[in-house]
């Protein structure tokens, strides 16, 4: 008696597939990564400008702050330090919408990605609608992320 699951239900391993995959494979790899730098940069900047305000706690406590936190804590700081120029919280302010914008690119890849298609892949996004994401995409988007990174460490 017990709970029959399909058995005919066709999967791949990531060993089978094609080689022309494996830059798509490694792309996708690279995004995560990618992202994951700019986390540490930002945590990065805010530890050098807390410690130029005489602030020497960490950046985070128990668990790690997300991103949103982080933008916060440092448009909080900026804003202090430069208490009458403004351009470099609009600075802020573009970056974060560009971060905001590969953020919800990097969920779709990384909760939604489907399986390898000529030219790129199809991930389903959260309405399990199928999107085809062109490797130039993916590629495109790795680059925004190391200049939004070059464009936190300059503020």
């Amino acid at each position: 008696m017990g709970v029959h699951l399909v058995s005919d239900m066709t999967t791949k391993t990531v060993s089978a597939y094609a080689p022309e995959d494996a830059a798509l494979l490694c792309a996708v790899g690279r995004l995560v990564c990618a992202w994951t730098m700019l986390e540490q940069s930002l945590e990065a900047k805010i530890s050098q400008l807390r410690e130029a305000m005489g602030d020497v706690r960490t950046v985070g406590a128990r668990t790690r702050p997300s991103m949103a936190k982080l933008m916060t804590e440092l448009r909080t700081m900026v804003a202090m330090r430069d208490r009458r120029n403004a351009s470099a919280l609009t600075q802020i302010s573009d970056i974060e919408r560009d971060m905001q914008r590969i953020d919800r690119f990097r969920a779709l890849i990384v909760q939604g990605f489907h399986q390898p298609e000529p030219g790129g892949f199809t991930c389903r996004d959260g309405r399990n609608n199928v999107q085809h994401i062109a490797l130039e995409q993916l590629e495109s988007e790795i680059a925004s992320l190391e200049v939004i990174a070059n464009r936190l460490l300059a503020v």
